[in-house]
This record gives C-alpha cells, sequence and structure tokens, in this order.
C-alpha cells in the first residue's frame, strides 16, 4: 500500500470516474465553494463545468468543441481555457455563465495550457507558434504575446509565484525527460530545479511561494523554490498526480 506523507496539499490523484465519465479538477477557485472541472459527461466531449461543494453542477461551456485547461482569474468572475473550436487550439476565456466567450489567441499553432497571473493582469500559455512548445505571456485582453522562453525543446505547464514575480515550467532543454525550471515573469534567470532520471512535471506553488510539489514517476514530491529540500511524499505502485496546494 502507498504511504502518504502528512501534507497541506490536495491531491486530484488521476482523473475521477462519475457515471462513466472523465472529470478533472482545475486549480482552486478564488471563491470558497466553487470548482471549476472538466468532464465529457455532455455527449462525450469535454466541457468546462463548475461544482458547488453540495456536488451541484453548472455547464459553463456549450460547444461541441473539446474545451479543457480551465484557469480562474483571481478575481473569481472569469476562467481561462483551451478549446479546439476554430479547428485549432487556442486560448478563450469566458464568464462563469458562459454567456460571454473571447478568443484570444487566434494562431495557426496550438496555444494551450493557460495560467492567469495573481495580479490578473496577464495570461501564461504554451504556444507552439516557434516551432517547439514554448511558454508565452500575454495580455488578459490577448494583446503583446511575447515568447519567454525561446529554446529548441518543450517547455510546459507555466505556474506562477503567488507573488507573480516567477514562473515555474517543465522543461527537456537538458535532456529528453522533462526537469523542472524556474524563471523570472519576464523570462530571464532561468534555473533549473530538478535532476532525475525520469520526468519531473507540473510544479505547483505553496501558496507562501516557499515550496514547489510536482509529480516524478507518478510519485509526488515537493521542494523548497529555489530546488533544495527536495521531499518525496508518495511511493508505491499507485499513480499519484496532480497536486494542488490549499489556499
Amino acid at each position: 500500500m502507498k504511504s502518504l506523507l502528512p501534507l497541506t496539499i490536495s491531491l486530484f490523484a488521476g482523473a475521477a470516474a462519475l457515471a462513466g465519465c472523465r472529470d478533472t479538477a482545475a486549480p482552486f477557485a478564488p471563491i470558497p465553494a466553487r470548482i471549476a472541472f472538466v468532464s465529457d459527461r455532455r455527449l462525450g466531449q469535454r466541457d468546462i463545468w463548475l461544482m458547488n461543494t453540495d456536488g451541484s453542477v453548472q455547464l459553463v461551456t456549450n460547444h461541441l468543441a473539446d474545451d479543457d485547461w480551465p484557469s480562474w482569474s483571481p478575481d473569481g468572475t472569469h476562467i481561462a481555457f483551451e478549446s479546439d473550436r476554430s479547428l485549432n487550439y487556442d486560448i478563450y476565456s469566458t464568464t462563469l455563465d458562459g454567456s460571454v466567450v473571447v478568443r484570444l489567441t487566434a494562431d495557426t499553432a496550438f496555444d494551450g495550457q493557460p495560467a492567469w497571473s495573481p495580479d490578473g493582469a496577464k495570461i501564461a500559455f504554451v504556444s507552439q507558434r516557434d516551432g517547439s512548445d514554448q511558454i508565452y505571456v500575454m495580455n488578459v485582453d490577448g494583446t503583446g504575446p511575447a515568447n519567454l522562453t525561446n529554446n529548441a525543446a518543450n517547455d510546459l505547464a507555466p505556474a506562477w509565484s503567488p507573488d507573480g514575480s516567477k514562473i515555474a515550467f517543465q522543461s527537456t532543454r537538458d535532456g529528453s525527460d522533462f526537469a523542472i525550471y524556474v524563471m523570472n515573469a519576464n523570462g530571464s534567470g532561468v534555473m533549473k530545479l530538478t535532476n532525475s532520471a525520469v520526468p519531473d512535471e507540473l510544479p505547483t506553488w505553496s501558496p507562501d511561494g516557499q515550496y514547489i510539489a510536482f509529480d516524478s514517476d507518478a510519485d509526488l514530491y515537493m521542494m523548497k523554490a529555489d530546488g533544495t529540500g527536495l521531499r518525496r511524499l508518495t511511493s508505491g505502485n499507485e499513480t499519484d498526480v496532480m497536486a494542488h496546494w490549499q489556499p
């Protein structure tokens, strides 16, 4: 049986099965009692939904395309997400009732994995418009996209530090497997934090910005924000992924 050391992060260990559907949760909402998540319960396609703590749900996006990777705005009024509704993955934002959907990117390459900055002014995202997966940042209205990583390797899963000064991400720039890196919010000062023989993925910051949790070979780890103090949190044969810290 897999052991789990005490910690203050909520674990979404794989996709939950509900009525034969696949549901995956987004990082915690800034408004208590609301969770944004992705489900294929409607017509077998992936939509953005909201759930209250009593289990009642509300459909947010209503489109025949796949909508994925929801990210809350800091004020809790909008959700950014990726969608292939334009026959190519782009970034969109929506009000919580789904009545106002705005397309933020319109490139022929993949744009996805949005992450709203803590001050609400920027959205980091992943784009293949320069060939490989790169981390970009843009204004919340979609203007001013800028490549932060500018690397031939694949850079994915941007995660803002709570103060908005840094972005953690996963990259293959130093080998075939993903490792965790951190950079300043303007793309400078890139620093490699992990050196593992297996992929390290999906970094997430603690609320105080002092620690980063991440996946590694189907287990969960945490470390200080400078990469020191590495600690293994789970072990065993089961799959533990997608850590999110409790606010």
